[in-house]
C-alpha cells in the first residue's frame, strides 16, 4: 500500500512539473538598465529594470529574505556595471507583484548571463 502511495505521489509531482515551470517567464537577451536598493522598504528590497522589458514585467524585485538574495544581488550588480547580456526570468503572478509600485514588478526567478 505504501509503495502505491509513493508511486502516486511521484506521478502527481511529475505531472505538476510543467505547470510549475510555466509559472515564470523569461526576457529576451537584454541588459540591466537600472538598479535601486531600498534601505527600509520591504526590509531591504532591491528593484531593477532591463533595457528590453516584457509586457508582463515592468521591472523585477528581490527581497533580503529570499534564500538567493546575496548571490542574485551580486549577479545583478555585476551585470549592470559590466553591461553583460542577460536573460531575466520573473514570476508575473499577481501574488508576486512588488507592493512598492503601481507598475507590475515581477519577483525575480532567475538571472542568466549570456
Amino acid at each position: 500500500m505504501n509503495f502505491k502511495r509513493c508511486n502516486l505521489l511521484a506521478l502527481i509531482l511529475l505531472l505538476a512539473m510543467p505547470v510549475m515551470a510555466a509559472s515564470y517567464i523569461g526576457s529576451e537577451v537584454t541588459y540591466i538598465s537600472s538598479v535601486i536598493s531600498y534601505n527600509q522598504y520591504g526590509a531591504g528590497d532591491v528593484t531593477f529594470r532591463i533595457e528590453k522589458p516584457i509586457k508582463e514585467c515592468y521591472g523585477y524585485w528581490i527581497n533580503k529574505g529570499d534564500p538567493g538574495f546575496e548571490a542574485n544581488l551580486s549577479m545583478i550588480i555585476a551585470a549592470y556595471q559590466a553591461k553583460s547580456p542577460v536573460v531575466i526570468s520573473g514570476l508575473p503572478a499577481q501574488s508576486e507583484k512588488w507592493k512598492g509600485s503601481r507598475g507590475h514588478w515581477c519577483k525575480l526567478y532567475a538571472i542568466n548571463y549570456r
